[in-house]
């Protein structure tokens, strides 16, 4: 039977007070709690939430939004719906091999455009392996799906996107953060999944009102920064800020 404890308890055993920890349950970042009544209990195992105010630098350090004008952008997002054109303009698949070899790039590996869209046009080259034909034909399926979907900004609907990307070459790895620590902005170790975690508290919170152009540009440097997963990082960097501003109408 699992054993609980009180918001009293709670709060002494993370050095927090006891209003914090009601807050933390209220917004669902303690694991497990349930509410009876009026009264929280924590399950006597749950880990300590990770405080999502250590990741404003962020926001703070690297944007400045006053400075950015996003007219042209609204007005091209109003003028040319997204979705309308990919299926069937001919220039769609050179536009997701550019993105591809950027993210390759990044990762520093590269294929040729030429290998590229042979692979999008069911036609790899025997100088493509298959995983990686796979692997390039998962970024394009994603980013089509992606133009009619409302991707959640959570580290599950980050993960939910990284499933489908590594579908089939990396079903393994596909599904959840690498194991690792991460050195945030003081010095201090964290782990890699309470790192992702925090960064999408922001995004709940103090971000959810920036312009989605803003938000994708956040994730990206995020992920290139933090490297959350076991390879690809750069790639899907790519892929993930690219899947965010298509479901919010903006070409990457």
């Amino acid at each position: 039977m699992e054993k609980y404890m009180s918001v009293t308890q709670a709060a002494e055993a993370w050095n927090l007070t006891e209003r914090r920890v009601r807050r933390l349950c209220q917004d669902g970042r303690v694991s497990g709690a349930i509410k009876l009544g009026w009264q929280w209990s924590v399950p006597s195992d749950a880990p300590k939430p990770f405080d999502g105010r250590a990741m404003r630098h962020y926001k703070v350090s690297y944007i400045r939004l006053g400075s950015i004008d996003v007219t042209m952008l609204n007005r091209l997002r109003a003028d040319n719906p997204v979705q309308d054109e990919l299926y069937s303009n001919i220039n769609t698949d050179e536009f997701f091999s550019g993105l591809i070899r950027l993210g390759m790039a990044i990762d520093k590996s590269s294929f040729s455009n030429a290998d590229i869209l042979a692979v999008l046009k069911l036609n790899p080259p025997r100088s493509v392996s298959y995983a990686d034909a796979l692997m390039i034909s998962a970024f394009r399926s994603v980013l089509l799906r992606s133009a009619r979907m409302n991707h959640k900004y959570t580290s599950a609907g980050l993960l939910e996107i990284h499933a489908a990307f590594t579908q089939g070459w990396d079903d393994r790895g596909g599904t959840a953060f690498r194991i690792g620590v991460i050195t945030n902005q003081d010095g201090q170790p964290l782990e890699v999944d309470k790192q992702m975690e925090t960064f999408f508290t922001q995004y709940s919170r103090e971000w959810k009102n920036l312009h989605p152009v803003f938000k994708a540009s956040l994730l990206f440097a995020a992920l290139i920064t933090d490297r959350p997963f076991d390879s690809h990082n750069g790639l899907f960097a790519v892929l993930a800020s690219s899947s965010y501003l298509m479901s919010e109408g903006f070409l990457p």
